[in-house]
């Protein structure tokens, strides 16, 4: 996976060895918009908005500098985030058996790895394998032309997402005005 960040925007990209293209995410975090296009339809995208409760790997919070650490070949300072009211851990919405949320944390704010205790064991949520400085180009944070945006309706992300019990059946996409 691959990931970009520019002006507020998120563009992931996930190949997978047995899937000829790759699936692009294009995520506007202040919006909570995610849109989405997948190799087998090259010409139309999926556009979700994204409720509160899916923190997208973004930490918020305070926290505690613990100690220092390494990721990427970069060093970073390690912080135990604080958890929010609600119990949510690091921001998310994992639920009441998640404990605390540690990151890996460059001088200038890239956040390297997450680690979050779940049910009493700890989990490496993300961790970057390689990190580039360098001025994004705008383009990869927008659509191709011609690309056909269809807006999933609100409360169909798990059906998009193809997690079941989180929507109703993905039949009613409407196109986005």
């Amino acid at each position: 996976m691959d990931v970009a960040h520019s002006q507020g925007k998120l563009r992931v990209e996930m190949t997978k060895p047995n899937v000829p293209g790759s699936i692009v995410g294009i995520i506007d975090l202040r919006a909570r918009r995610m849109v989405v296009r997948t190799p087998n339809l090259p010409n139309m995208a999926v556009e979700i908005e994204l409720p509160p409760e899916f923190a997208l790997g973004i930490l918020n919070g305070s926290g505690l500098r613990v100690g220092e650490s390494q990721a990427a070949g970069e060093p970073c300072d390690l912080w135990k985030i604080d958890t929010p009211a609600g119990g949510e851990a690091g921001g998310t919405a994992m639920g009441a058996s998640v404990g605390p949320t540690t990151a890996c944390i460059t001088s200038d704010g890239i956040a390297l790895r997450t680690e979050v205790e779940v049910q009493g064991k700890k989990q490496t949520v993300f961790e970057a394998l390689k990190l580039t400085r360098a001025p994004q180009d705008p383009k990869l944070f927008q659509l191709p032309a011609g690309v056909q945006v269809m807006k999933v309706p609100k409360g169909k992300i798990g059906s998009a997402l193809g997690l079941p019990g989180l929507g109703g059946p993905l039949l009613d996409l409407v196109p986005k005005p």
